[in-house]
């Protein structure tokens, strides 16, 4: 049983891979069945490829407890084993759902026993990376629970342009070194990366082309792995809606979200531009500022200004310069 449950998930695994060329996000993990219905725990161990194909993947879990009596104990030895195989969602960058079936054996799909004796289960794991909690339910052993360790995969592979240490000066940046980056995303009803390529101009058009230079005009700090605003920000941010639109009347802003150093690439992206996202809302639903007035973009967790983790968990707001 065990190899056959071992050569599905490699079979499995290199074909998807193979197919997309994605290195999967590797999970190991371990945890227990609370209570089958006869009465005792099972120890479990699980194995999983996530994002293979966007945010797909497959997982194995293995059972076994010994010594144990149960009723469908056909050679009498003791041993209660089982197994299921299934694939994987990442609904969010922190949530995954998984759900599987056992596909061979007496209690799989070829098995003489009936779909509903076929083992079978489904649940929902948390990330924080590179750690994961898992909570599910399976027919006959009830709720499961379990820990997992992630690594590998291709998170980082679009970042290589990013220091990998922790920078040997830590210092704020400017607001015209804020602007300087392409990664921008502008404010619509769908959130929309444009990449901004390089154009070769003629020299005579360079000359009258200057690059816009910005203000810093308020820097809001988050809660971690959220885009709930710390209390100190969120009444900072009350005030400040209040100032923008008479302030700064017919200005264009730039909203940029980022995050601290912990977790993969993809996943800081993301959260830093929940933030910014969240922000540039509010400017608009509360002051009036016109939507083609605000560019939202994510620095992810490229600009650490601060030792301070608290420090990098922010959104700052930047007003073009007249």
């Amino acid at each position: 049983m065990v190899k056959r449950l071992l050569l599905s998930i490699f079979v499995t695994s290199t074909l998807v891979s193979t197919a997309q060329f994605t290195p999967p996000l590797i999970e190991l993990g371990a945890g227990m069945a609370i209570r089958h219905t006869e009465g005792f725990y099972i120890p479990r161990f699980s194995l999983g490829a996530h994002k293979i194909f966007k945010g797909l993947g497959v997982y194995a879990t293995y059972e076994q407890r010994n010594n144990v009596s149960f009723v469908d104990d056909f050679n009498g030895d003791g041993n209660y084993q089982r197994y299921v195989i299934g694939p994987t969602l990442y609904l969010n960058p922190v949530v995954y759902a998984y759900g599987g079936i056992s596909p061979f054996g007496p209690y799989g799909l070829g098995g003489d026993q009936g779909f509903g004796k076929v083992r079978k289960e489904i649940g929902l794991a948390y990330a924080f990376k590179p750690y994961t909690l898992h909570a599910g339910y399976s027919n006959w052993v009830g709720f499961t629970t379990g820990v997992g360790y992630q690594f590998g995969g291709g998170d980082g592979a679009d970042a290589s342009f990013q220091s990998k240490g922790r920078p040997a000066r830590v210092r704020k940046s400017t607001g015209s070194e804020l602007a300087k980056r392409v990664d921008t995303v502008f404010v619509t009803k769908e959130v929309v990366k444009e990449i901004i390529k390089e154009v070769q101009l003629p020299a005579e058009v360079k000359e009258i082309i200057k690059e816009a230079q910005y203000d810093l005009v308020a820097s809001l700090y988050f809660n971690l792995n959220s885009t709930t605003y710390t209390v100190a920000s969120q009444v900072k941010f009350a005030s400040l809606l209040g100032e923008l639109s008479t302030k700064y009347p017919n200005s264009e802003f730039l909203v940029v979200g980022s995050t601290d150093e912990t977790g993969s690439s993809s996943f800081n992206y993301n959260l830093g531009l929940a933030r910014a996202q969240k922000v540039a809302n509010y400017m608009m639903a509360r002051t009036g500022v016109a939507e083609s007035k605000i560019i939202v973009r994510s620095d992810g967790k490229v600009r650490q200004v601060s030792a301070n983790k608290e420090e990098n968990r922010r959104v700052d707001i930047l007003v073009v310069r007249k």
